[in-house]
């Protein structure tokens, strides 16, 4: 039932950001998405429940289920959803996240030299043995992203990126895979670290920040056939 459950799940979260149900629109009743299918109604309401938890769907009266505007009025719960239910994060929202990571990420790189210089040296120290395959370089990358974050001071940094924990790890592997993204990646390592050596917190904002631009413009160069299957906001 559980396989079942998630299936109906994956099935109607791809429905949904394709802009298939419309929002203000019924969804297809239990019994309809039941026979649809090949489930019970019983996995039919539990699907329900998710996506109803998760900010897609309301059930209004006489047990309605419409679909919410979930682009306007939807929170970090709806990208949770997507990324547990796609087997590979949609190329727009992960530009549009990298985009965000651009405004923030020389920020906390920044206050994080400011105020741990030394510490931020210790982590990037360690990048030179790190082994040259996508999984070493992603797990690294997390791990010193979310430490600048918490040695920025600023306790939003930290929380903001805990909530795209599973979609940065989507969005990086995707890159990290080609020799060219590995080589920006360690160049961006030894840059920060002469930064941070030298105790450069402006220099380490603006390092970051072209790295960041740099993984945007590539990433939406990669994909660039596959945009736009997303809907635009209602």
């Amino acid at each position: 039932m559980k396989k079942s459950c998630q299936m109906v799940e994956r099935a109607l979260v791809e429905e949904l950001l394709k802009g298939e149900f419309k929002p203000g629109c019924p969804l297809s009743s239990e019994r309809e998405l039941a026979a649809r299918f090949g489930v019970s109604r019983a996995t039919v309401r539990e699907a329900l429940q998710k996506l109803q938890s998760a900010g897609w769907i309301s059930v209004q009266q006489r047990h309605t289920t419409v679909v919410n505007d979930f682009w306007s009025h939807g929170d970090l719960e709806i990208l949770s959803s997507i990324t547990r239910n796609s087997e590979e994060f949609p190329p727009d929202l992960g530009a549009h996240l990298l985009e965000l990571r651009l405004q923030f990420a020389p920020d906390y790189a920044r206050r994080a030299i400011e105020n741990d210089a030394a510490g931020v040296a210790a982590i990037l120290s360690k990048a030179e043995k790190l082994r040259n395959c996508a999984s070493a370089l992603v797990k690294f990358d997390w791990e010193l992203h979310l430490a600048m974050a918490v040695m920025s001071g600023n306790r939003v940094y930290p929380l903001v990126l805990n909530s795209f924990s599973g979609v940065y790890s989507k969005l990086r592997s995707s890159l990290f895979t080609k020799e060219k993204h590995r080589l920006q990646l360690r160049s961006y390592y030894r840059e920060m670290l002469a930064a941070a050596s030298a105790g450069n917190a402006l220099l380490a904002e603006n390092i970051t920040r072209t790295a960041m631009l740099f993984r945007l413009n590539d990433f939406k160069n990669c994909f660039a056939p596959l945009q736009g299957k997303l809907p635009a906001p209602a």
